[in-house]
């Protein structure tokens, strides 16, 4: 144990002189009362007995030693082994097309989504960066690398309360405007390349562009990984695209029939199955939650050990202790 203000110590020399003094006063008390006669039995039993005093006296410099340590400030020096971590560099690749609308988990399956990645985010290794691409038929860079979630959450908020239905969906297309994310953090910082590139696609639906297969292949050439999150309910749900006169009007088909969504999971297996990542089927935000940790347990990588020496202040059990002593001498 060390002590940061040594210098406190020497009042424990007056402690020492202090506590000779209490020796010595009580045994001239003892002295003195054998000359008055008391009885010896009585010692222990009168609240003013020798025995009651000596407890008091004892309680006092043991409180008065408890702060002098306090004030003297010691400490000790604790040596621990943790893990580096890669940093991660991920593109969010989140799907906007007005099935994400549907309100099979609530509020729907856009704001949901929304939500889970603004609550994620927040809570990650200020290490870690984060992009986003939106996308449709066709994708929008949102937000370039950023290691500040407020930069995401303000995109993410806009996405939530966009009123502009923008149809189709296309795959493969965020998947390569996910890597000219890459590709432009590489021309600003060339060490962005140490980090490990991982791409998350929250989606609901089928890929219906035409260029997903080499968007795949590219991304496996690029060794970056995409995990697939499939959003939407066992059952399914009417696509609300707006209100009139109070009533909400759903997207219908050729047969003027509001349309019911379906799930076809076949295109983000393949993306997730060909590029190394993962697919998880998300029936709720908690299933979401629980895909988005695992992602990042999976894909976090140690790439060694290093020891750091941490000092731990131990002041307040001394001051605690010091309380304590001093309630035990008002009881006495």
């Amino acid at each position: 144990m060390t002590f940061l203000r040594p210098e406190f110590l020497n009042l424990g020399w007056g402690l020492l002189a202090l506590t000779v003094w209490c020796a010595v006063s009580l045994r001239a008390l003892a002295a003195a009362r054998r000359r008055l006669g008391v009885a010896s039995n009585l010692l222990t039993s009168r609240p003013s007995s020798l025995f009651r005093r000596g407890l008091q006296h004892t309680a006092g410099l043991l409180l008065l030693g408890c702060l002098i340590l306090a004030a003297a400030r010691p400490q000790t020096t604790v040596e621990r082994r943790i893990a580096d971590v890669r940093k991660l560099d991920v593109v969010l690749l989140l799907d906007i097309s007005p099935s994400m609308r549907a309100q099979d988990i609530y509020p729907s399956r856009l704001a949901r989504a929304t939500d889970v990645i603004g609550s994620f985010i927040a809570t990650k290794l200020k290490e870690d960066r984060f992009g986003l691409v939106s996308f449709s038929d066709t994708s929008l860079t949102l937000s370039y690398l950023t290691s500040d979630p407020r930069n995401l959450s303000f995109y993410l908020e806009y996405l939530r309360n966009q009123g502009v239905l923008q149809y189709g969906t296309n795959i493969g297309g965020a998947i390569r405007n996910g890597m000219v994310v890459l590709t432009r953090q590489a021309e600003i910082d060339q060490a962005v390349s140490r980090n490990k590139k991982v791409f998350i696609l929250l989606s609901d639906g089928e890929d219906y562009g035409d260029n997903l297969k080499f968007a795949v292949d590219e991304a496996v050439r690029r060794d970056i990984a995409v995990y697939c999150i499939g959003i939407g309910s066992r059952t399914g749900a009417y696509i609300p695209i707006g209100e009139e006169n109070g009533k909400v009007q759903y997207l219908l088909g050729k047969d003027e029939r509001p349309i019911l969504t379906s799930f076809d999971e076949s295109s983000l297996r393949m993306v997730a199955d060909q590029s190394g990542g993962r697919y998880y089927r998300a029936y709720s935000g908690t299933d979401m939650t629980q895909a988005l940790n695992d992602i990042f347990l999976r894909t976090r990588e140690i790439q060694g050990f290093r020891r750091v020496r941490e000092v731990r202040e131990h002041f307040r059990e001394f001051l605690l202790a010091a309380f304590g002593l001093l309630l035990l001498r008002m009881l006495l």
